[in-house]
C-alpha cells in the first residue's frame, strides 16, 4: 500500500478530464484532497499527532512539572477503661490483644474525617492551607487557583490525600502530597491534631449523654416514686387506715378474744340453766355479758368484710386499693434505686473510658519526590497517542479503500 492516500485525487482528476465543462470544480475540489491527501501522510500525522505532543509531554515531566513529596503517617483508634475481663485464650473478638478495645468503626469515622470539607476548613484557617498549593515555585497546571473557591480547594484536596484502613487491624494509614517536604510533615501533623481533637470532642460528648442520660432516668424515677407516696399518703388520710393488713389481723386477733370469752361465758350460763339457776342475777349478768360480745363481735366483722351501718371504710374493700396503691410504691422505689445505681456505674464508666487516636509511625520529611513518575507518564502518554493515531490511520484507510 502506497505512503500517501490518494485516491481521492486520482478520481478527481479523471472525472474533471472526461468533463471539460466542469473542470474548474473539481479542479479546485481535486486541489483540496491533495492538500489534505499531504496533510494526512502517514508519515506526518505519525509526527503531527504523536512525536510532536510526546515531546511536549516530555518537555512538561522532565522540565516543567513540580516535585511531590509524599508523608505517610500510620495510626489505630484504642479505648480503654471498659470491661476487660478478657479470657485466657487469644480469640477476643472485637478487642486489642495489647489491652482496651480495638474499635474499628472508630477508624473508619477518623479516616473519613480526614478527607471531610470540615478538616480542610479548619486547616485553612489555622495554617493557611491553601497557601501551600499557590507558591509561585509551583508549576501552573498543579497549581491551585489563587481565585479558588472552598469547593475547589476541597476537591484538590481529596486529589492530595489519600486514607486507608486496614479492616482486620483497624490501623489507618494516612498520606499526604505536597510540592515540599517541609510542607507534606506540616499539613499532616496539623491533619492529625484536628483528628485528635475530633475524637476527644466524640468521646466527651458520648460521655456526657451517658450521663445526662442516667441523670435524667433518675428524675423521672423520682417523680414516679414521690407520686406513688403522695397517692398512698392521700389515701391513708381519706380513709383513717395506715395499714390494712395489720388492721384486719389486729381485728381478727380481738374478734378471737372476744369469741374465746363469749365461748366462757356461755358455757357458765349453760351451767346456771341445767341447775335451774339461769333466773338468777348471775345468770341475767351473764345473758346481758354473751349479748354484748355479740354486738363487738358483730361490729368488728361488719368492720372487716361485712355491712357497715355507719358508712365507715371496710378493710376488705379498701385492702384491695391500699395492695394497688402499696405495690405502685413498692415497684418505683425499685425502680428508683436500679436507675441511681445505674447512674453511679454510668459516671464511674465515663471517668474511666477514653477514646485516643495513638500514632505508632509519625511522618518523616522525605527526602525524594514520588509524583510525579515522569518515565511511565511519559512512556503510558505517548502509548496512548501512538495507539488513537494507529486506530485513526486504519480507520482512514478502510473509508478510502471503499471509496475506490
Amino acid at each position: 500500500m502506497n505512503l500517501k492516500v490518494d485516491y481521492a485525487v486520482q478520481e478527481s482528476v479523471t472525472t474533471a478530464k472526461d468533463d471539460p465543462d466542469d473542470a474548474f470544480g473539481l479542479a479546485k475540489s481535486g486541489a483540496t484532497s491533495k492538500f489534505l491527501s499531504i496533510i494526512f501522510d502517514k508519515k506526518n500525522s505519525l509526527i503531527a499527532f504523536v512525536f510532536f505532543p510526546s515531546a511536549i509531554i516530555a518537555a512538561y515531566c522532565f522540565l516543567v512539572a513540580s516535585g511531590q513529596y509524599i508523608s505517610e503517617t500510620r495510626m489505630i483508634v484504642r479505648t480503654i477503661g471498659v470491661s476487660e475481663q478478657f479470657d485466657s485464650s487469644e480469640t477476643r473478638e472485637g478487642r486489642s490483644i495489647i489491652g482496651g478495645d480495638s474499635l474499628t468503626q472508630d477508624s473508619y469515622i477518623v479516616a473519613n474525617y480526614l478527607k471531610s470539607p470540615q478538616v480542610v476548613r479548619l486547616l485553612d484557617e489555622q495554617i493557611g492551607l491553601r497557601n501551600f498549593f499557590l507558591k509561585d515555585s509551583i508549576d501552573t497546571l498543579s497549581r491551585l487557583g489563587k481565585e479558588a473557591s472552598f469547593e475547589q480547594l476541597y476537591r484538590y484536596w481529596l486529589r492530595h490525600v489519600d486514607t486507608y484502613v486496614d479492616g482486620p487491624s483497624g490501623i489507618i494509614i494516612f498520606t499526604v502530597r505536597a510540592f515540599s517536604p517541609e510542607d507534606t510533615v506540616t499539613i499532616s501533623t496539623a491533619a492529625l491534631a484536628s483528628a485528635d481533637q475530633m475524637i476527644d470532642k466524640i468521646s466527651e460528648k458520648a460521655k456526657r449523654d451517658l450521663v445526662t442520660r442516667g441523670e435524667g432516668d433518675v428524675v423521672k424515677s423520682l417523680e414516679a416514686y414521690r407520686k406513688a407516696l403522695d397517692d398512698l399518703r392521700d389515701y391513708q388520710n381519706k380513709t383513717g387506715i395506715l395499714d390494712p393488713i395489720s388492721s384486719a389481723k389486729m381485728l381478727s386477733t380481738i374478734i378471737a378474744k372476744l369469741t374465746e370469752e363469749k365461748l366462757g361465758l356461755t358455757v357458765a350460763l349453760k351451767s346456771l340453766e341445767a341447775a335451774k339457776a339461769d333466773d338468777t342475777a348471775r345468770g341475767r349478768q351473764l345473758r346481758r355479758s354473751i349479748q354484748a360480745l355479740d354486738e363487738q363481735i358483730s361490729l368488728r366483722q361488719n368492720s372487716l368484710a361485712g355491712k357497715n351501718s355507719t358508712n365507715a371504710p371496710q378493710l376488705s374493700s379498701s385492702l384491695t386499693e391500699f395492695s394497688r396503691l402499696e405495690t405502685r410504691r413498692i415497684v418505683t422505689q425499685a425502680l428508683y434505686e436500679a436507675t441511681v445505681r445505674n447512674l453511679d456505674t454510668a459516671k464511674s464508666a465515663a471517668l474511666k473510658r477514653t477514646t485516643f487516636m495513638a500514632v505508632f509511625s509519625n511522618s518523616q520529611v522525605p527526602e525524594e519526590s514520588e509524583y510525579p513518575d515522569r518515565i511511565s507518564e511519559w512512556l503510558i502518554l505517548t502509548a496512548g497517542l501512538f495507539t488513537l493515531w494507529v486506530t485513526a490511520t486504519l480507520v482512514w484507510m478502510s473509508i478510502e479503500d471503499h471509496r475506490v
